[in-house]
Order: structure tokens, then sequence, then C-alpha cells
């Protein structure tokens, strides 16, 4: 399992209950983040050149959201979103908002509320090749 992976026997139970908070909180994030970012990038590769450009742009924006945004504390849950939305988007082979357009400059903006209905959908791409 996981934590046969990263050398955690759980032996030392002083050390165990916080490795697991912070194990969870960032490193399960980042597998799924990496995850959905290889699966999207299988899709952008497929696109017209405007797409893909668009595209690309934001998978640099999400690839480098700890850098300028560390001041959103739940950044890693927010570039999430945006990688789950993205990847469920081209599964149905659409691009729709946000991804028309290129990123704003400056750090990474929560998901829209507009948008937050997707997140129902957010676990689909993760899964959906296991089904």
């Amino acid at each position: 399992g996981i934590n046969a992976e990263y050398g955690h026997s759980g032996t030392d139970k002083s050390r165990t209950q916080s490795f697991d908070d912070s194990f969870n909180e960032t490193e399960i994030l980042d597998l799924e983040f990496k995850k959905e970012f290889d699966e999207v990038l299988g899709f952008v590769e497929k696109l017209h050149a405007k797409e893909k450009q668009i595209l690309n742009k934001w998978l640099r924006k999400l690839k480098k959201a700890n850098d300028d945004s560390q001041e959103l504390k739940n950044w890693r849950e927010v570039r999430n979103e945006y990688i789950s939305l993205m990847c469920n988007q081209l599964r149905r082979n659409e691009i729709i908002e946000p991804f028309l357009s290129r990123p704003d400059n400056g750090p990474l903006r929560p998901v829209p509320k507009k948008l937050a209905y997707t997140k129902m959908k957010f676990t689909l791409c993760a899964e959906s090749d296991e089904s």
C-alpha cells in the first residue's frame, strides 16, 4: 500500500499521527493532481493549435501554483479543482469556461462559484479507468 511505498512502518507512534496527517493533506492531493495532469496532457496533444496554446498556459499555471499561490491556504485543493474541471471537459470533448481564454496573471484564484456544480464530477477522471 501507500504506507509501504513510502517506508512507513507505523511503529513509531509519536510520529505516526503527524506523518499521516501531513501525508493525507499534501501527498494525496499531489498524487491526484499528477494523475489528472498526465491524463490531460494526452488530450491536449490532440487539440488544434489555439486550444492547445491556451490549455498549455493553464497547465503551466497550475503546475507552478505553489510558487505564486502561497497566500491561498488551500491552493492544492484549488489547483486540483481546476485540473479536474479541465480533465472532465476534455473527456466530454468540450472546452468551456474557464479554459476558453488564457488564465489571469497573478496567483491562482478559487474556481468561480458558477462552475462549482462540476465539483460533483471531479472524481470521474481519476476513477473512470478502473470501472
